[in-house]
């Protein structure tokens, strides 16, 4: 069953199951990225490491998703979307699973005190991350093979937000169910949404691509989809998708790097891991506004670049609002705001720049543009939490006493069948010159996308073209039976 535009089109109701579905999907494996982000303090604790090796949870993913990401583009242009959402999906469960397998006593307490227990849960949290790239470079696939023209930016937009979905939500839920369950609960929890999203995409992804295309420009012929090497040998060619690629790595970088540190970050100036969890959630929730306002305004104008600007220029003033907040103690209600507006600002950005990468290097395969985006993402996003560490600095004496980034004590007698816990120290970081480095590389980025960035949108006159056409033929044909 489906709806039906021109006969030469046909948009399918099943879509709406495959939208759900990938959504799903994205918004577990972001609780799993950031499961242990929120909780830095405990997770520390309950394994015996640094908070350093903490971080390791979440570098893992742009580290494993960046060398994954080349195989994750030619799988799923190759093989289809069904094949690529198969395999991404069943390796966010069994990651999951592992991570659970990591709390249980023997594994927990092998040998090395808790260390091993670290290293199962490091194994799975990698196989998580093995399955998100083959999540994120989907959806302008989807996108562009299931949706009509006036729905490929909202299908782009609802689609690649359930990543940052997942990420409020476990920025919510991980510390409330640590402080009242303990850590083995919260992993088994998130091991739920993962089998619930894999049995949705097994039923929702029968096929790759409709049997007829919902738009004229739609790539659903093998014979109309450039090959993955030409294709890939075109985008790097593109001068534009360069200054994009510059402009969404730097911006989405700067936003994963700081939802990362984040905690670590405001817990410097005596703000908790659940003060911090809440705010991430509700920036989220306040930038998934913003995206479905932005993702409306997209279809039905089509102005990628001019909504660009405004959005990331608006994103820049907020971070600069934030970055001078955030460095003061007793500022919980600017503090909060800043992040609101940001992330509603921000966010957006998804599907603007998603559908620039599609227009610019149209009729190169979708998976190449976005895979190659992402991966941009993933590299800055590395450089900004390695640059995080290298220009972090002691915290003031004023302001330690009034720190909450120690330890809490953690009991784990009943796991270990030991009272002694080893706990490693950690000395708050003012993260100060980190924040203004930041500042003045997201500000380049506008400046460029203002000034240097000159896109043309290649999908957009191809369909305006074929709609003439056919409209002319329609006419050709009237105007015969008249005759």
């Amino acid at each position: 069953m489906g709806e039906r535009g021109e006969s030469s089109t046909h948009l399918y109701k099943r879509r709406w199951l495959m939208l759900l579905a990938l959504f799903l999907v994205n918004v577990s494996n972001g609780m799993m990225w950031l499961s242990y982000a929120p909780i830095p303090n405990y997770t520390a604790t309950f394994y015996g490491v640094s908070e350093n090796d903490v971080d390791w949870f979440s570098l893992v993913f742009f580290i494993t998703s960046l060398l994954m990401g080349l195989a994750a583009i030619v799988i799923l242009d190759t093989c289809g979307l069904t094949t690529s959402l198969y395999l991404g999906a069943s390796c966010n469960l069994i990651g999951a699973v592992i991570r659970w397998i990591s709390t249980i006593p023997p594994v927990l307490c092998s040998h090395d005190y808790q260390r091993s227990g670290y290293m199962v849960a490091m194994i799975g949290q990698t196989i998580t991350a093995f399955a998100q790239p083959f999540l994120l470079f989907a959806p302008t696939k989807l996108a562009s093979f299931w949706f009509g023209p006036k729905e490929r930016a909202f299908c782009t937009s609802i689609t690649s937000i359930g990543n940052p979905v997942g990420i409020a939500i476990a920025y919510l839920l991980s510390p409330h169910i640590v402080e009242s369950n303990g850590l083995p609960t919260l992993l088994w929890i998130y091991a739920i949404p993962a089998a619930v999203a894999l049995l949705l995409t097994i039923i929702a992804f029968r096929k790759s691509k409709p049997d007829t295309p919902p738009a004229p420009s739609a790539n659903v012929e093998d014979d109309s989809v450039l090959g993955f090497l030409h294709g890939l040998r075109q985008i790097l060619g593109n001068c534009s998708f360069w200054g994009l690629m510059l402009v969404w790595g730097i911006a989405a970088g700067l936003f994963n790097a700081m939802i990362t540190i984040l905690p670590q970050m405001l817990c410097s100036y005596g703000y908790s891991d659940t003060d911090t969890g809440l705010w991430v959630t509700i920036m989220i929730f306040s930038g998934v506004a913003g995206t479905i306002i932005v993702s409306i305004v997209l279809g039905y104008t089509k102005k990628y670049k001019e909504v660009g600007v405004i959005t990331l220029g608006l994103s820049v003033l907020c971070f600069i609002w934030f970055s001078q907040v955030s460095r003061l103690y007793d500022q919980s209600v600017n503090v909060l705001l800043s992040l609101c507006v940001f992330g509603f600002f921000a966010l957006p950005l998804v599907p603007v720049c998603m559908e620039l990468g599609v227009e610019i290097t149209y009729p190169v395969g979708e998976a190449i543009s976005s895979g190659l985006l992402w991966s941009s993402v993933q590299v800055f996003a590395v450089i900004f939490i390695a640059l995080s560490t290298a220009y972090e600095s002691p915290l003031s004496q004023d302001l330690i006493s009034v720190s909450k980034c120690s330890h809490d004590p953690v009991q784990h007698a009943s796991y270990c069948n030991t009272s002694i816990i080893d706990i490693i120290e950690y000395t708050p970081q003012d993260m100060t010159n980190v924040v203004y480095l930041y500042m003045a590389l997201i500000v380049m980025a506008f400046l460029y996308m203002v000034v240097l960035f000159k896109p043309s949108y290649k999908r957009v006159e191809s369909d305006k073209k074929e709609e003439v056409r056919i409209k002319q033929g329609l006419l050709s044909s009237a105007s015969k039976a008249h005759l």
